[in-house]
């Protein structure tokens, strides 16, 4: 029974025909008590409703419960009621896993092969699927001209401000590529956790125990330490009151790996697009080492004092991120998608 599960389970995340897969979910789910509350998660359930499908006794059912809440096999929403379910993304899956400090090496190892093998074939149907992008860019507001700094929630700062309580963890991409000895290079300071997490999802991770519950102010250092490195600001789509914020980086990034490996567009751009006055560009290609999406190019072919930015504009997601390290201010942001762009897609 187990086996025909974890098929339906990994179909459902996207993967019906990986024993990659396959492998994680037993790892995940182990044999017993853990596997039997796994098998009863065919929909979101209660403790008590938990036990009167597995006829678990009610320790039984908390002990296991717990333990796979802890350690990122499954989720947890307290309204309505106090139930628990099963991941409905992959990369829900994978962030929650990683970021346990127990998890076994081999997790690791299965994931870097899912990531870099099994994504390959998935990702067409998804295209073809149209499924919906998870995240969103978010522009860094000193790139954005001070008549346009309205931002709400386009803005990383403004979401912090208004934060109830934030939580910091060492970034899922990144504990993956360190266990597998990617990101060797990667720019983001390694003495801080950059990845946050605001409200309703920070209060799940103090409940896992995981992680450190940090103030505003110091969120908004790290989001300047993040911005310091060249790293881009990302939330979920659907922006919230409760939402998770990435600081990316294409080094050790699943999303810009798929983004510019796969082809596969899994976030949602900001309202802005970058615009380049020729006239006071330098050429420095300090852009081009800043831009995490791969957007920006110097044609070194030109003589050195010829040699202006360019840019493939369809590539840019409107972070920011080149607009405020350009020397001769040669770069800013410009509104291309009104307001409502943010809320409706």
């Amino acid at each position: 029974m187990a086996t025909e599960t974890f098929k339906s389970y990994a179909a459902r995340l996207g993967f019906p025909d990986s024993d990659t897969m396959l492998e994680i979910l037993e790892l995940l789910f182990p044999e017993g008590d853990a596997r039997r509350v796994f098998e009863a998660l065919a929909k979101p359930a209660t403790i008590d409703e938990i036990v009167s499908v597995t006829g678990l006794s009610k320790q039984q059912v908390e002990e296991a419960t717990f333990y796979l809440y802890r350690t990122g096999a499954i989720a947890r929403y307290l309204e309505p009621g106090d139930k628990f379910k099963l991941f409905g993304a992959m990369i829900e899956l994978r962030d929650a896993t990683v970021v346990y400090p127990q998890a076994p090496h081999k997790l690791f190892q299965l994931w870097e092969q899912l990531i870099s093998e099994d994504l390959k074939k998935v990702v067409p149907v998804w295209k073809q699927a149209n499924f919906p992008q998870l995240l969103r860019t978010v522009p860094i507001e000193e790139a954005v001209p001070s008549q346009n700094l309205i931002l709400d929630i386009d803005s990383a700062r403004q979401i912090i401000k208004q934060a109830e309580i934030i939580t910091a963890t060492t970034c899922p991409c990144r504990a993956q590529a360190q266990q597998v000895g990617r990101g060797e290079k990667c720019p983001a300071p390694k003495e801080v956790n950059l990845c946050l997490q605001i409200n309703r999802f920070a209060y799940h991770f103090v409940q896992r125990g995981i992680g450190e519950q940090i103030s505003q102010e110091e969120a908004l250092r790290r989001l300047g330490m993040a911005e310091d490195a060249g790293l881009v600001h990302q939330v979920r789509n659907n922006v919230k009151k409760d939402m998770l914020m990435c600081n990316c980086c294409a080094c050790c990034c699943t999303g810009l790996y798929m983004t510019h490996k796969l082809d596969y567009a899994v976030y949602a751009k900001s309202r802005f697009q970058v615009y380049l006055d020729e006239a006071a560009c330098n050429g420095c290609g300090k852009c081009v080492k800043r831009c995490q999406f791969k957007a920006v190019t110097l044609d070194r072919s030109r003589p050195k004092s010829e040699r202006i930015a360019e840019f493939d504009l369809d590539k840019c997601y409107g972070c920011g991120n080149c607009v405020i390290t350009c020397p001769t201010q040669a770069l800013s942001l410009k509104e291309v998608r009104p307001r409502e762009y943010v809320r409706n897609t």
